[in-house]
């Protein structure tokens, strides 16, 4: 998430833009435990040179103008602490109970040692993140004082895993694989012994089905086929609605939550699409047709609301054809991985222009590449697009996409 700090009441641009995006760590069900705070810009937490005091500064103005529940949600904040900062400054100013603070694996000094023995006791999880099994007497201790060990796996053969997690092992720790890149890989790790996992697979198809789709997934395509059409009117939409049952009572659910606080109670489809209109309901259908496949990880949904209100946001002053195709776009950049199928299979099923389908497969024309900036934005390498007057940041389109994707998540669940 990126977080946009303002110029002061004086006016002094003193306060920088900070970004900082979360990246999900979860265990073998695909269920969230902790998002990594991966920050960009001016603030490294993990690099040791850094200015450990300005940072803090800058880093209390983020956590203070944002707040840790909009980040992280009700899971802990995993963040990387350089040993600059633990000793100039002390941990984050985040509670241990909602913290886990994450060293790299190098020769820690003495100071850095009681440092991370004085965090323990005052009950903070410490990580020891980038593991690659060099043992020395140093990283010894620093590893004696780490209840979670990181590895990257990208960065080690199959053949290598056994003896780097052997230490680890040993000592009892919990065992977090980064950089998990395709499903076969997952399957891997957890063969390994891994608890925790992180990195792109979720957003990963899990297995090819060419031509062969599955019964739940062919009737998402049928019904996303139908309202995926751009000018479906009002009384189509009613008839696939009405047709769904379990479709209509959540569009119920979904309008009588306090997402929307009415004043009355809606009791049909009809008073639905009367209240809210055709284009609202029509995109809360498609992600709830969506969200209803069949064992479909809810970071993965969240993340297909995430990259589509991204997107939306950064067409600025567009028309409103232009901004709802890149909704569109945005959301369903994660139907393969949905689906289980190569987005070309997918969309052989849906009415999508040419200029979508070259998009979402090729990141190709203007939107594909806007598109491909988000994604960048969210691994955190920090992209910039030329600014314009009516388009944000994209620390504060990020910013808005992640609150707006947790409220919808919440409201739909």
């Amino acid at each position: 998430m990126a977080i946009s700090v303002p110029a002061d009441a004086s006016g002094r641009a003193g306060r920088q833009e900070v970004a900082v995006v979360r990246h999900p760590i979860a265990d073998a069900r695909n269920v969230v435990v902790g998002y990594e705070l991966r920050f960009g810009g001016s603030i490294d937490l993990g690099d040791p040179s850094m200015d450990a005091k300005a940072t803090s500064a800058l880093l209390v103005e983020a956590f203070g103008d944002i707040g840790l529940e909009t980040l992280a949600g009700r899971h802990p904040a995993w963040v990387t602490i350089a040993r600059n900062f633990l000793v100039e400054i002390g941990p984050p100013p985040v509670r241990p109970d909602r913290a886990v603070l994450q060293v790299k694996a190098y020769h820690a000094r003495d100071d850095l040692l009681q440092i991370l023995q004085r965090l323990s006791r005052q009950g903070y999880t410490i990580a020891l993140d980038e593991w690659e099994g060099d043992m020395t007497t140093n990283v010894e201790e620093l590893m004696s004082l780490c209840s979670i060990v990181r590895v990257d796996v990208s960065r080690l053969s199959v053949d290598e895993l056994p003896r780097v997690l052997r230490i680890p092992r040993m000592q009892g720790a919990l065992l977090v694989a980064t950089e998990v890149g395709d499903y076969a890989a997952f399957e891997r790790c957890k063969a390994l012994g891994f608890t925790y996992f992180q990195g792109e697979y979720f957003a990963q198809p899990r297995t090819f089905k060419h031509r062969g789709v599955a019964t739940a997934g062919l009737g998402a395509l049928r019904r996303l086929a139908e309202l995926s059409t751009g000018d479906v009117s009002f009384e189509d939409l009613e008839r696939i609605i009405s047709s769904d049952v379990g479709l209509s009572l959540k569009l119920l659910r979904y309008v009588n939550s306090a997402f929307f606080s009415l004043p009355r109670n809606v009791s049909s489809v009809h008073e639905a699409l009367s209240l809210l209109g055709v284009r609202t309901v029509s995109r809360w259908a498609t992600v709830m047709v969506l969200a209803s496949i069949p064992d479909t990880p809810d970071e993965l949904i969240a993340l297909g609301l995430r990259r589509a209100h991204m997107c939306e946001i950064l067409a600025g002053q567009s028309s409103n054809e232009e901004r709802e195709m890149l909704f569109t776009i945005g959301l369903f950049s994660v139907a393969d991985a949905l689906l289980d199928m190569p987005m070309a299979d997918v969309l052989e099923s849906l009415p999508f222009t040419e200029e979508i389908q070259a998009a979402l497969l090729r990141h190709e024309g203007p939107k594909g590449e806007l598109l491909a900036a988000v994604a960048s934005y969210e691994r955190g390498e920090f992209p910039t697009l030329p600014s314009t007057d009516s388009r944000p940041t994209m620390a504060g389109a990020y910013r808005a996409a992640l609150e707006w994707a947790d409220e919808t998540g919440r409201a739909i669940a």
